[in-house]
């Protein structure tokens, strides 16, 4: 009878044999150190930008407005890092810790441009919220700006952010009459 060598053999008969109770012991003792051990592991966190101050709406980011902070729960939508985030736009308000999101920021474009318009109905000037989308109309019915976003409002006046080219016609137009703006 010969004696086989091969890893394959090896394997089997170490899987036959049924380990020695102090090898048991052993293992269940490095085992329990694991877990106490990972029970005190520190939780890096997920990394998020948040605002370090109360911010108004239309207000570009510099890097003393936000600053990084580590959260226990991931945020969808959330920036790792300050410098995603330093030059945008924030299509909101935001409060002082609250964690910034994509859906925070305005789309990065440099065609966009706000404007004070004088609505001529106070009732509708105080159902308009920021955030919304209007469009703006002239006393003649014609449409001057379409898919336009609230950025303020105060009293009879809502500040609208839209293209620069529609822009110029809406202020020229707001100089001279009050103007309708319609819900989208």
């Amino acid at each position: 009878m010969t004696l086989s060598t091969t890893f394959l053999d090896r394997l089997r008969c170490l899987t036959r044999r049924r380990p020695s109770i102090a090898w048991r012991r052993f293992l269940a003792l490095g085992l329990a150190l694991l877990a106490v051990s990972t029970s005190f592991w520190p939780d890096v966190g997920h990394p998020a930008v948040v605002a370090s101050r109360d911010l108004p709406a239309g207000v570009p980011l510099s890097s003393a407005d936000v600053r990084l902070v580590s959260l226990t729960t991931p945020i969808s939508g959330s920036f790792p890092g300050v410098d995603a985030v330093v030059g945008r736009t924030l299509r909101d308000a935001a409060r002082e810790g609250a964690p910034l999101t994509d859906f925070d920021l305005a789309a990065t474009s440099g065609d966009q441009v706000s404007v004070a318009v004088r609505v001529a109905d106070q009732g509708l000037a105080d159902v308009v919220r920021m955030g919304d989308r209007v469009d703006v109309v002239s006393p003649s019915a014609e449409v001057l700006a379409e898919n336009a976003s609230v950025r303020e409002t105060r009293g009879q006046v809502v500040v609208l952010t839209l293209p620069r080219l529609n822009a110029n016609r809406v202020a020229a137009m707001s100089l001279d009459h009050a103007l309708a703006v319609t819900l989208r």
